[in-house]
């Protein structure tokens, strides 16, 4: 289908969306929503139920009712996302339930688009049952004070807690930090991938004295996710 920029659009199944217009017009309106970083809500009118008149104590219309709807066209997770846009099958139940509660909870309690690379992202600390506590910033200083204090390479012995404290005290973390760091078991590429936490991890590793001829590379690949770097797009 095309616009008359000649632009061409998918073919998007509309999913119980009812858009007013041609089917030009119902492409180029679900397509506009699909880069939306905010789940949209739209108002959809319907034919009353005999359940909806009956619990109801008050409704405007008998025959019409008119709901508020979001959008919804993220992807249903019923395989899972690769590289280059493709998929393939969940190993197990287990993992293709994991995906697609992640998505609910993204959408639900988050209000938040179910993109391919955030599910891939909460999904895999969801397996490795990580909890993210705090805003990105805290959660990136926690993984990487783990990483530290177990001398995960290519972190190596950088001094005791109160010498760590003082090393990194203007990142607000002090030797009780440090000691619950240790009491953890840490998991690797669980920081978000963003540039605030790429920015935090090298400037932490500064301060401790670490250098590094690549931008401290190594260190990034242990701590942050690398996630799906072309998700699943509607032409495939």
């Amino acid at each position: 289908m095309k616009n008359d920029l000649n632009t061409i659009y998918p073919l998007l199944a509309k999913v119980g969306h009812k858009i007013i217009g041609d089917r030009n017009t119902q492409a180029r309106t679900l397509w506009e929503h699909f880069y939306d970083e905010d789940i949209q809500i739209y108002e959809m009118n319907r034919l009353s139920s005999v359940q909806d008149i009956m619990s109801a104590s008050s409704i405007s219309d008998l025959v019409m009712l008119c709901e508020e709807r979001k959008y919804s066209l993220d992807y249903d997770n019923k395989r899972v996302p690769i590289e280059g846009g493709f998929t393939k099958p969940h190993k197990t139940v287990e993992d293709f339930l994991r995906y697609r509660a992640v998505s609910n909870n993204l959408r639900t309690k988050k209000n938040k688009r179910a993109t391919v690379q955030l599910v891939d992202f909460y999904q895999n600390r969801a397996k490795h049952n990580v909890r993210k506590r705090g805003t990105n910033a805290d959660d990136c200083k926690r993984h990487f004070l783990r990483a530290l204090v177990q001398r995960v390479h290519p972190f190596e012995n950088s001094g005791t807690y109160v010498e760590l404290a003082i090393k990194l005290k203007q990142f607000d973390v002090n030797v009780d930090q440090l000691k619950n760091a240790r009491r953890t078991t840490f998991c690797t590429n669980v920081v978000f991938n963003s540039t605030s936490n790429r920015t935090l991890i090298r400037r932490m590793l500064k301060a401790l004295g670490y250098q590094s001829s690549d931008n401290y590379q190594e260190w990034l690949d242990l701590l942050i996710h690398k996630g799906i770097s072309n998700g699943v797009s509607m032409y495939n």
